[in-house]
């Protein structure tokens, strides 16, 4: 078996570059930005007013002024403010020439078509570039591209943007046990449901999957789809048949298709059956991911994932913290690193999630992370602290 953190960096080492492309920015959610971004312009481009209320001189509002004009959000200050004059603005709008302050409408008083107010304790203007310079960086490449960084992008005028190309995957399900979803239960049989995960899970990360089926356990018929959905794909991904059973023929399959296998087994909880191969011929990459639901999960988040990323010019990583355990956690061997579903509690606490194995799905749709336990501990006691790396 090789450590977790020794498969990542291997499957890390090996991403190959996908290419470049630009597209638009209602494309661009769920991409990963393949250029560093600058400002084309200061952000905001000119001073304005954080609030409704007069602009003003903060020195004159104690003595009175008088209202020159009203400034809407959008519309170009007429008059420059003078000692003893403000001008009633909205928030958004441009700070007229000689104002250095906003009374808040709240502490302002009208009386004899002069205006009153204490003299204000800030200056309430959103000052032009205090966000950013033009020419400072808006994003950096690699970033994988969200809603709030396409407003950001949408704020700063941009309309396209240069990201990585999409990564092609095709997805695989090996198993005389699996049937698809909406044909009639049969006894002995169980719903593939690796498939649909998995493909949602490559969309998640900017890539276009294609579903090849379930393969069953022969290694002819193993050998015939995998090689389809090579020829089509720059990844692929199956799931089953990659452990030691009697009919887990994927192993020998892979080398007879002329792939290197890098490791074939990790010292991790659940998902130690997980195979990493390579291609030296075609330059293209399989991953085999054990059986069970919950492994196939977690497995394709904490090693797919980052490599999917990789490609496309990215370091990312899924989000870690620490929280302190309520009640006690205790596992019967302690050889591996384990991952546990885990909720948050409203307390800032975590618990364990009622788990009964790598085919518990409930107990993953349920969580809101895995709890890593490392190699060597067996309990973590009530209020220890312990890693969880989020969904």
């Amino acid at each position: 078996m090789i450590e977790f953190h020794d498969a990542l960096h291997i499957v890390l080492d090996h991403a190959a570059a996908t290419g470049t492309q630009g597209i638009s920015l209602d494309s661009a959610c769920g991409r990963i930005l393949a250029l560093d971004v600058n400002a084309p312009s200061d952000l905001p481009p000119f001073s304005k007013s954080a609030m409704d209320g007069y602009a003003c001189r903060k020195e004159d509002t104690e003595n009175g002024m008088e209202v020159l004009e009203v400034i809407a959000a959008g519309k170009l200050p007429v008059h420059q403010i003078v000692p003893g004059t403000c001008s009633k603005i909205m928030t958004g709008a441009l700070i007229p020439r000689g104002a250095n302050a906003v009374l808040m409408v709240e502490n302002a008083t009208l009386h004899n078509r002069r205006v009153y107010g204490p003299r204000p304790g800030s200056d309430n203007i959103i000052r032009q570039g205090e966000d950013l310079k033009a020419g400072e960086p808006v994003l950096r490449a690699g970033t994988l591209l969200q809603p709030q960084h396409l407003s950001l992008l949408a704020m700063c005028g941009i309309t396209t943007v240069t990201v990585s190309r999409e990564i092609t995957v095709g997805i695989l399900s090996t198993g005389d046990e699996l049937i698809e979803p909406g044909t009639p239960f049969l006894p002995g049989k169980i719903y593939n449901s690796n498939s649909w995960q998995l493909m949602a899970m490559m969309r998640h990360m900017g890539a276009v999957p294609t579903y090849y089926g379930i393969a069953p356990d022969s290694p002819q018929e193993t050998r015939l789809r995998l090689q389809a959905a090579l020829d089509a794909n720059q990844v692929v991904i199956l799931t089953g048949g990659v452990s030691e059973g009697d009919y887990d023929c994927v192993p020998g399959v892979i080398r007879e298709l002329g792939f290197e296998i890098l490791f074939d087994r990790i010292r991790v909880q659940p998902g130690k059956p997980t195979i990493f191969a390579v291609s030296p011929s075609t330059g293209k990459f399989l991953f085999g991911l054990p059986g069970n639901p919950v492994s196939s999960f977690v497995q394709c988040r904490l090693i797919v994932h980052p490599f999917l990323a990789a490609m496309q010019g990215a370091r990312w990583q899924p989000i870690t913290t620490v929280f302190r355990l309520k009640g006690e956690y205790t596992r019967r061997k302690a050889e591996r690193m384990a991952h546990i579903p885990i909720r948050i509690n409203n307390d800032g606490t975590c618990s364990p999630v009622p788990y009964n194995g790598s085919a518990h799905l409930v107990a993953l749709s349920s969580a809101h992370g895995l709890g890593r336990i490392p190699v060597g501990i067996q309990s973590i006691r009530d209020g220890e602290p312990i890693q969880v790396v989020l969904f």
